[in-house]
C-alpha cells in the first residue's frame, strides 16, 4: 500500500550531559543514513556521497555544545538530497517557542497569513498581509521559507526571531521574543506528519483551524478538504451529492494517504482513470481511480489551490487538469509531488528519544510523462488574494470560482429550456 504520510510516534527529548547529546546525535545520524540508503527512491541518492555528508555531519556534531545545532547538522545532511518529503524529523524539545504567526507564498511574495491574539508577533507590530522579505537574516522566498520556518522551529528553535517585513515600500525589521512553553523533559506523544507540519507553520491541528465543510451557494455545493488522511474527505464530498455545480477547496491541504486519494478521485469519473505511475526501486505501480457513487463526473467542477496544496492534493488538481474533469484555479501549488514512508526511530531506554525520518519511496509519473517534483501546479486560473484582501479576511478566489459556476448553471438551464 502506498502512502504518501504515516503517524509518527513522538516524545520529547530527555536531558543529557554534553557527551550523550554528542553521541545521540552521532547514532541518529548513522541510522537515517542507513535508512536512505535502504529506501530512498533513488539508489543513487542523486549523486549525493551520503558518505562524505555523514563525516561533515559528525564534525559539526563534535563541535557544538548546543543539542539544536547538533539537530541542524542532521537536518543539513540529510537536506542535501533536496527532495520535498525527505526530511529528519528530530525529537520534541522541552522547550517549544511560539511567535503566533503564520506566513505563506502568495505568487512570488510571502506574506503573513495569520496572527495570533497576544501573541508575540501582535505585540510586535506584525500585521496580517505584510511581505515578509527575511527571517534571522535569511531570504524568506517561495522556494526556501517553509524549510527556513521548519528549521527556526523545530529543528532548532530560537526564542528571539528577526523578521525582515516591508511596509510602505521600505524594509523594516522587528525583533519578536516568542512565548516559550516548557514541558516535563520526558513526555510521550502520539502525533502525525501533518501534525508535524502544523507545528513548523504554528497552526492548529488542521481538523480544527480548517476542518472538513460542506456549504451550499444557490446550485453549488463547496466542499473542504484539509487533507487527504482521513476517510472524512470522502463522508464530506458525500454531502454535495445534490449540487449542480462543485467547489472542492483544498487550499492549505499538506496531502495524505494514497488510497484516500484513489477512492476520492473516483467520485469524479463513470470511467475507470488512471492517476499516476508511482516508480520506485523495485517496481512501477499504477495508483488507479474507479468509479464510485454519488458520481460527480458530470457536474461542472472548480478545484481551489494555493501554495500550501502539496502532494496528494497536487495529485487531484493536476489529475482534473489532465482529465478534463474541471478547471483548476488558485496559486501555484508547492511542487511537493512524490510517494513517501515515515520510518520512525527510537534510542535508550527509559527514558528514551523517538524521532526519524521522513523519505520519498515512489516518484510520481502523471500519464503525459510529467513528474512536477520541484515544479507543482500551475492552475488553468490564477488568483491570487491581495495584502489588502486577507488583512480584510476576503476571499477573492472563492467569489471567483463561484462567479464562474453560477454562470455556468444558469447557460445550462437556458439550453435545456
Amino acid at each position: 500500500m502506498l502512502a504518501f504520510a504515516a503517524f509518527i510516534p513522538q516524545l520529547a527529548q530527555p536531558q543529557a550531559s554534553v557527551k550523550g547529546s554528542r553521541d545521540t546525535a552521532r547514532a541518529m545520524a548513522h541510522q537515517l543514513v542507513d535508512v536512505l540508503q535502504k529506501n530512498f527512491y533513488d539508489p543513487q541518492m542523486k549523486g549525493v556521497d551520503l558518505k562524505k555528508a555523514l563525516t561533515d555531519a559528525e564534525a559539526k556534531i563534535n563541535a557544538t555544545d548546543r543539542v539544536g545545532e547538533m539537530f541542524g547538522a542532521i537536518d543539513e545532511m540529510v537536506g542535501k538530497l533536496d527532495d520535498s518529503h525527505t526530511r529528519f524529523v528530530p525529537p520534541e524539545q522541552t522547550r517549544q517557542p511560539k511567535f503566533g504567526f503564520q506566513m505563506k507564498p502568495f505568487g512570488a511574495i510571502v506574506r503573513v497569513s495569520k496572527i495570533e491574539v497576544g501573541s508575540a508577533a501582535e505585540k510586535a507590530g506584525l500585521k496580517v498581509g505584510d511581505t515578509i522579505i527575511g527571517i534571522d537574516g535569511i531570504i524568506a522566498d517561495r522556494q526556501h521559507y517553509f524549510h527556513t520556518l521548519l528549521y527556526y522551529r523545530i529543528v532548532q528553535p530560537e526564542e528571539v526571531m528577526v523578521i525582515d517585513r516591508v511596509v510602505d515600500g521600505k524594509p523594516q525589521r522587528l525583533t519578536l521574543q516568542a512565548d516559550v512553553p516548557t514541558r516535563l523533559a520526558v513526555e510521550e506523544r502520539s502525533a502525525s506528519v501533518f501534525n508535524y507540519l502544523d507545528r513548523v507553520r504554528e497552526a492548529e491541528i488542521s481538523y480544527k483551524e480548517h476542518p472538513f465543510e460542506f456549504k451550499v451557494y444557490g446550485d453549488v455545493g463547496y466542499v473542504r478538504i484539509p487533507t487527504f488522511a482521513s476517510n472524512m474527505a470522502e463522508s464530506t464530498l458525500c454531502k454535495a451529492k445534490d449540487s449542480r455545480a462543485l467547489i472542492i477547496d483544498l487550499r492549505g491541504n499538506l496531502g495524505g494517504r494514497s488510497e484516500v486519494l484513489e477512492r476520492f478521485a473516483g467520485y469524479f469519473h463513470k470511467d475507470t482513470a488512471e492517476i499516476f505511475e508511482a516508480v520506485s526501486r523495485q517496481k512501477t505501480e499504477k495508483v488507479i481511480a474507479k468509479p464510485r457513487t454519488p458520481s460527480f463526473w458530470d457536474v461542472p467542477l472548480v478545484v481551489l489551490v494555493d501554495s500550501e496544496s502539496a502532494s496528494a492534493s497536487e495529485i487531484f488538481a493536476r489529475h482534473i487538469q489532465l482529465t478534463g474533469q474541471g478547471v483548476v484555479l488558485g496559486d501555484k501549488t508547492m511542487g511537493a509531488v512524490s510517494v513517501a514512508r515515515y520510518y520512525p526511530e527510537q534510542i535508550g531506554i527509559n527514558p528514551w528519544v523517538n524521532y526519524g525520518l521522513e523519505t520519498t519511496i515512489a516518484r510520481a509519473i502523471f500519464p503525459d510523462g510529467q513528474d512536477l517534483e520541484k515544479m507543482g501546479v500551475t492552475p488553468d486560473k490564477m488568483c491570487i488574494p491581495s495584502a489588502y484582501a486577507l488583512s480584510q479576511k476576503l476571499d477573492p478566489c472563492l467569489d471567483m470560482a463561484l462567479t464562474e459556476l453560477k454562470q455556468k448553471v444558469s447557460r445550462a438551464q437556458s439550453e435545456k429550456n
